[in-house]
């Protein structure tokens, strides 16, 4: 999110995604989704999928996004990662076939 000295300030909030951040972005400073898709070298269908939440970015496309504003491209992936994670449903022994050791956790393991 932009503060009030416009700098980037990183969000843990899972609802929100690195879409979010460059729709925010595009709108505080004018930029036409066909101009930026052309900046970041990507398709203007590809950048509507990706605000819309249909389409995620690449650590390729997050680095062109970090080259043209300034956005680190960690923060952008880790935004989407959260948001992907967050919105995810957990499998469930049902999802598989009847094999008793699906979703088993390791005696080592911590949960």
């Amino acid at each position: 999110m932009l503060n009030r000295n416009n700098k980037i300030v990183p969000t843990d909030l899972a609802e929100f995604s690195a879409a979010d951040t460059i729709e925010e972005t595009l709108s505080f400073y004018h930029i036409t989704q066909a101009e930026f898709a052309r900046r970041i070298g990507i398709s203007e269908k590809h950048l509507s999928q990706v605000l819309h939440r249909k389409a995620f970015i690449s650590p390729t496309v997050a680095l062109s996004i970090e080259e043209v504003t300034g956005i680190p491209a960690y923060m952008l992936l880790a935004k989407d990662t959260r948001y992907r994670l967050a919105h995810t449903n957990k499998p469930t022994p049902s999802d598989k076939t009847n094999d008793p050791d699906f979703l088993k956790q390791y005696d080592w393991a911590m949960a």
